[in-house]
């Protein structure tokens, strides 16, 4: 049964869905004070069912972090009568710093209907391994330290509470809601690379949204195959955590067409090909997709299915980064995380890969191309499948000559510089490949100059971009030594439209003078007389003081979105620009400073107006 509903809800939930997400079972949410101890099957929900279902997921807004992990302890819904539900089964360790742009489904989880107010969220430092980069892009480790000044050593809880003058989430039978989590790495941490700390105050806002533009993620063990209904079931097993028997978070059916690109045990299929090898691969086999959700069928929908020993975390240790050097068999690997056959998982950074006439390679897409380590070059993203030969930090080693390497979609943020000449390619200036700043790769052999770097367009329009406009190029790194054309794009974007984002802080205790006016229609105007101690404008790699505009950038809302703010641990989400500014407004007429303001959306820098459906202020 598909039901198709609009919600327009403040807090937690907002703008439209229509789901029924095909999901096998749903994890049983914990509840206490509820009159229900019945769940509800996720696969398909009835208005006779006891219970409704919500799904949730995680995602991260863009930050300066190389790794950002901790536990997540513990995520609450209250409902208005006090009757509260446990979303997540058991804790679960997340590097948040891994999912910009990217959003990995948790659980589904039967809840009682009735009205929910409020949620909670409690986040497990006592572990946190938190890694950025300094001015070289060296990566430094740095302690995580509260309000106070004093170090993090357990848990911080943040409260959400919905605007019940507007709305309020209403679970009911046969209406599932989908939750997306959006942790802003940039408004919850101050970094202060003097004293190697950050100073932390969680800031998350949660959506209900159709719109999602992250591709979306799916782990789990096999659980059956449907090859007449091209779909097939796992176990839901997030992030890096271990399946077991007893499937806390849940079951779902994952969709799959017949242009879906499956990688099975290191051999490339695409179809209905792939879909049978999965069948025969057998239950409990590890399965990763990358996909969306579909809301004209309502269903998720595969574009890419990885499994056996083509999943991270299987038979073979496994690295994912980006290449910065090559020198013979050996490749340099940045920005690494390592992905142990034990299921342990760490950031590494560095690791030297070697690789041979044996090793086999795949691009992803191309599940029948004929690829050899020779097509590996400076700036490729890789995930490599292997044996950790020196496990020592700062010499860390990784033998792939009877291994796997999978090339995988890579970003490029440089400055548009023209055409290229050629009719079908433009030459762009490189500030940074996979966020890792562009004076840290070494072209050596490659061909390339990273200050004139020649991006085939393959077809792709270059017309709207002007010199100098910073510019997002998405696809996969020519082969070593044949440059140029140094780049193949798949897809290339500015930021007119979404990603720029306008960042302001201000030193405790705040500025009561932060913006030189607020208006619902006319936007916010940043106050940079304020002394802020941070202003940014940053799209892609790009980054400019705000003093360098023609003036401070005009912040508009566009429609509904998740407008927030936080205060004293408690963050109140607005789906409406004019109820955030009236909020804000109000806050600040009653003596509130403003510490943080941070703005995601589209720059139009003939306007100079940030255009933008998220964001975050933290006041005091």
């Amino acid at each position: 049964m598909n039901i198709c509903v609009r919600i327009l809800r403040h807090g937690l939930l907002a703008v439209a869905v229509c789901i029924s997400l095909g999901l096998a079972a749903c994890g049983g949410g914990g509840s206490s004070g509820s009159s229900s101890s019945l769940t509800t099957n996720c696969a398909n929900p009835t208005p006779l069912d006891p219970n409704g279902c919500v799904y949730l997921g995680m995602t991260d807004a863009p930050g300066d972090f190389l790794t950002y992990t901790v536990n997540i302890s513990s995520m609450t819904l209250k409902r208005a009568d006090g009757a509260t539900v446990q979303m997540l089964p058991q804790s679960t360790t997340v590097d948040f710093a891994q999912y910009s742009n990217l959003t990995e489904f948790l659980t589904g989880v039967s809840m009682p209907p009735g009205n929910y107010v409020s949620g909670t969220i409690t986040l497990d430092y006592s572990n946190a391994d938190i890694q950025v980069e300094d001015n070289n892009g060296n990566p430094v480790q740095v302690t995580p330290l509260d309000q106070n000044g004093n170090p993090i050593t357990g848990q911080l809880t943040l409260t959400i509470d919905l605007d019940t003058g507007t709305g309020i989430l209403h679970v009911a039978p046969g209406i599932p809601r989908l939750l997306d989590v959006d942790f802003n790495l940039q408004a919850s941490n101050q970094v202060d690379l003097n004293n190697d700390t950050v100073t932390v105050q969680p800031f998350l806002d949660a959506v209900v949204n159709p719109d999602i533009n992250n591709m979306i993620r799916l782990r789990g063990p096999l659980a059956s195959v449907d090859t007449q209904g091209s779909s097939y079931t796992i176990g839901i097993a997030p992030f890096w955590t271990r399946a077991n028997s007893s499937n806390p978070y849940g079951r779902m059916t994952i969709h799959t067409t017949g242009s879906t690109v499956f990688e099975i045990n290191q051999q490339g299929y695409t179809g209905s090909a792939g879909l049978a090898a999965l069948a025969a691969a057998g239950p409990t086999t590890a399965t990763l997709a990358m996909g969306s959700f579909d809301f004209t069928t309502n269903q998720y929908v595969a574009t890419e299915v990885d499994a056996g020993s083509s999943v991270p975390g299987g038979t073979m240790d496994a690295a994912q980064g980006v290449v910065t050097a090559v020198n013979g068999s050996t490749l340099t690997l940045q920005g690494a995380t390592l992905i142990r056959s034990s299921q342990t998982v760490t950031f590494a950074d560095s690791v030297a890969v070697t690789v041979g006439p044996n090793t086999r390679v795949h691009e992803e897409g191309q599940p029948n191309g004929s690829f050899s380590t020779s097509d590996i070059s400076v700036g490729q993203r890789l995930t490599v499948f292997g044996t950790i030969t020196n496990p020592n930090p700062g010499s860390l080693a990784m033998d792939a000559s009877n291994g796997f390497v999978g090339m995988e979609y890579t970003r490029v943020d440089a400055t548009f510089m023209g055409p290229d000449g050629s009719g079908t390619g433009m030459l762009v200036n490189v500030q940074s490949i996979e966020d890792r700043p562009i004076s840290m790769f070494n072209f050596t052999g490659t061909g390339s100059d990273p200050a004139s770097y020649d991006v085939d367009l393959n077809g792709l329009s270059d017309s709207g971009f002007g010199v100098n406009d910073p510019v997002a190029s998405y696809g996969f790194v020519t082969p070593f030594g044949s440059a140029p054309p140094d780049f193949s794009a798949t897809s290339v974007t500015d930021f007119a439209n979404a990603s720029a984002l306008v960042r302001l802080n201000w030193a405790s205790p705040g500025s009561t003078q932060a913006f030189s006016s607020i208006d619902a229609t006319n936007g916010i105007v940043p106050n940079l007389s304020s002394s802020p101690t941070a202003d940014v404008l940053r799209r892609g790699g790009i980054v400019v003081s705000l003093t360098s505009l023609p003036a401070s950038p005009v912040i508009l809302g566009n429609g509904y979105g998740a407008y927030a703010i936080l205060q004293n641990g408690v963050v109140q989400v607005h789906v409406t620009f004019s109820g955030f500014v009236t909020d804000l407004s109000n806050r600040l007429t009653a003596g509130a400073s403003v510490t943080g303001f941070y703005a995601i959306g589209g720059f139009d820098s003939s306007s100079n107006t940030l255009t933008s459906n998220k964001i975050a202020v933290v006041v005091h």
